[in-house]
């Protein structure tokens, strides 16, 4: 929210900043039925209108929040706890911390032979597989080595001595009638950069299905909206510079999005930041100070672009940005003006600045 390289840090705080506890109002007017005055010239009662609830809990290396609107507090609590128990399942399939999830314990299978998948693991991998083949290889799950090496550098600051194995997402191969893989060589997968999309999708998903209409779904920098709160015209946004600036905000509905950036994940070595998002190109780390938010359909797609979008050079990604459909993005370089897609929603600005916007072709 990457081969944006996720790394388990619990203060890791929200990319694109959306705080609910701020931005969401705390109290909710009531409409006032009118009084009818035919029949005894009473008032009737007011109706309320749905209550704001709101959970949080610390999951996947970051804080998973949700928010929706409903008058039933105990019904709100039950479907909470039951996306929460969801996130739990899933970290089970997808972490790559975990030596007992199912994407590690793939990788250490046999080689060049296929095995079977749950449709979970394979829907998130099928789904990377796609933008690596758009992107030219920016975005690349099989980068899970490096990421480890990113991971031991950034604990001692200083970045090690490279001598990972060459491997690249052409690595995998699928087959979708049987729902299996085969591994070409040995190889770690690092779901980092799709995998929280991808969660926040299927917990707004739950939450649709039991008739919750307005709702916000949020894991760390991945975030998915429904419908506007009751008397708003959308969630409210907060877009961040890589300096943790607000640039603006957004007021969206029915839309996701996602931060790719170094602002939070990141260890300096004398003057050079070295970020989490690995470039497949050279196997080292991004040293560019950019924050990438994307908006897209579902947050796992949101998710990865930012991604791959954060890898590329930035000339690359907007024009790769601006001809992809269902994708809009911002770039925002510390210390320039930030640029835009040219299907970007307008940010309402909180600091004045000058902005590019680039042209769709």
């Amino acid at each position: 929210m990457n081969s944006s390289r996720a790394v388990r840090d619990s203060n890791h705080p929200l990319s694109a900043r959306v705080n609910l506890l701020a931005y969401i109002s705390q109290r909710i007017g009531l409409i006032a039925l009118g009084a009818n005055h035919a029949v005894a010239q009473q008032a009737e009662e007011v109706t309320p209108l749905p209550q704001r609830q709101y959970f949080s809990q610390p999951h996947l290396g970051t804080i998973v929040q949700i928010a929706f609107y409903s008058n039933d507090k105990e019904f709100s609590q039950k479907i909470a706890q039951d996306c929460f128990g969801q996130v739990k399942k899933l970290d089970r399939i997808f972490s790559d911390y975990r030596s007992d999830s199912e994407v590690s314990r793939l990788c250490g299978k046999p080689v060049k032979m296929a095995h079977k998948i749950s449709k979970d693991l394979f829907d998130v991998i099928a789904q990377a597989q796609e933008i690596s083949n758009t992107t030219n290889g920016a975005f690349d799950i099989t980068l899970g080595h490096t990421t480890q090496n990113w991971r031991q550098s950034a604990r001692q600051k200083k970045l090690l001595l490279n001598d990972d194995p060459e491997t690249s997402y052409k690595d995998l191969i699928l087959y979708p009638k049987s729902r299996s893989i085969l591994l070409r060589k040995p190889l770690k997968i690092d779901l980092g950069g799709i995998a929280k999309g991808y969660i926040a999708d299927q917990l707004m998903m739950n939450l649709s299905k039991v008739g919750i209409k307005q709702a916000a779904v949020i894991i760390g920098g991945e975030m998915i909206f429904t419908e506007a709160p009751p008397k708003k015209n959308g969630w409210t946004v907060g877009i961040e510079r890589p300096s943790r600036e607000m640039l603006g905000t957004l007021t969206i509905s029915n839309t996701a999005l996602s931060t790719s950036g170094d602002s939070y994940q990141f260890f300096e070595q004398g003057n050079v930041r070295h970020a989490h998002l690995i470039d497949p190109s050279s196997g080292k780390p991004k040293t560019n100070r950019l924050n990438v938010t994307t908006i897209a359909r579902s947050a796992m797609l949101a998710d990865a672009w930012a991604t791959a979008l954060r890898i590329s050079t930035q000339e690359n990604a907007l024009k790769l940005a601006n001809e992809t459909k269902g994708i809009e993005a911002t770039f925002i370089t510390f210390g320039k003006p930030a640029r835009f897609t040219t299907g970007f929603p307008k940010l309402k600005k909180l600091h004045q600045s000058p902005s590019k916007q680039s042209p769709r072709k």
